[in-house]
């Protein structure tokens, strides 16, 4: 497949993502419904896939255990990042999710021993800088801070998951994809009282709207993108999360679109997608 068709492949992937915080903002349900609806739906469609394939009962115990700990991450990332759309609003919470590449950047440095040098960690400081233009004030009794906060403890659980993957990578990338759904799905049973599921109709249209296309469309078309294209493609691509989630939250949901919030977003976006260059460019000169 040529590297054209790919990224409209992943074009198509992040828009399609971009709609759940719009979608999430707008319905009535709960985070916990939300939540179940979601991998409820992924659960159903990746089952009979992995079944088919049947390699699932060729998984040894140290195997199941890495998937169920991708399950479990996954999950409470989950939870935190709709907790934050429903605190500070889809745009802004889109905005703390995106910090997920520099919080990699030093999950990384940690765990696999990268480098991080002087210019990596400006590129961080003006990221972090943008989630902070856009904070009403600096307290937790603010909900908009709040939001802020539970949404950036949610990227760095996003930012965890190509760590735990890397390490699970004996197993296939579609039993990999089913075992993070379901796992997060158990997680969330104890919660299931919390749900409530006394909802309008539009409400279960936008549920199933979340679970078809912004979970089994958008990450399957990403899973495929992701892997086939180079690295650099893929996180580039992957930036256009943010504005498409801003321009959707002004046109549907009718909110504001202040100076703050983009120089926030320019701030976020822009040192993201420096490092991400940045980087590259020094790779590719020490393998030269």
């Amino acid at each position: 497949m040529t590297h054209p068709r790919l990224i409209l492949i992943a074009i198509l992937a992040v828009c399609t993502m971009s709609a759940a915080p719009v979608l999430v903002s707008a319905t009535h349900a709960n985070e916990v419904t939300i939540a179940f609806a979601r991998l409820g739906v992924a659960v159903l469609v990746f089952s009979p896939l992995v079944i088919w394939h049947g390699r699932l009962w060729r998984l040894g115990f140290g195997q199941w255990c890495r998937l169920a700990l991708i399950g479990l991450v996954f999950a409470v990332h989950w939870l935190s990042y709709f907790i934050s759309i429903k605190l500070a609003g889809s745009s802004v919470a889109a905005l703390t999710i995106t910090t997920y590449g520099v919080q990699y950047l030093f999950l990384a440095w940690l765990f696999n021993g990268e480098r991080v040098g002087p210019v990596e960690c400006v590129a961080v400081a003006c990221c972090f800088a943008g989630c902070v233009v856009v904070s009403p004030s600096l307290s937790l009794e603010d909900t908009t801070s709040r939001g802020i906060a539970v949404g950036l403890f949610s990227a760095l659980l996003y930012a965890a998951l190509p760590l735990l993957h890397q390490r699970a990578s004996s197993v296939r990338t579609l039993d990999r994809t089913w075992g993070q759904f379901f796992f997060a799905l158990l997680f969330f049973i104890p919660l299931w009282p919390r749900a409530d599921w006394a909802l309008g109709q539009s409400d279960y249209y936008q549920l199933a709207v979340l679970g078809l296309m912004c979970t089994v469309v958008s990450h399957g078309l990403w899973v495929k993108s992701s892997t086939e294209l180079p690295a650099i493609y893929s996180s580039v691509i992957y930036y256009l999360y943010l504005p498409l989630a801003m321009l959707g939250s002004v046109l549907f949901l009718g909110e504001a679109l202040t100076p703050q919030k983009l120089l926030g977003a320019a701030l976020v976006v822009g040192s993201s997608l420096f490092l991400s260059l940045y980087r590259f460019r020094r790779r590719e000169q020490a393998a030269g």
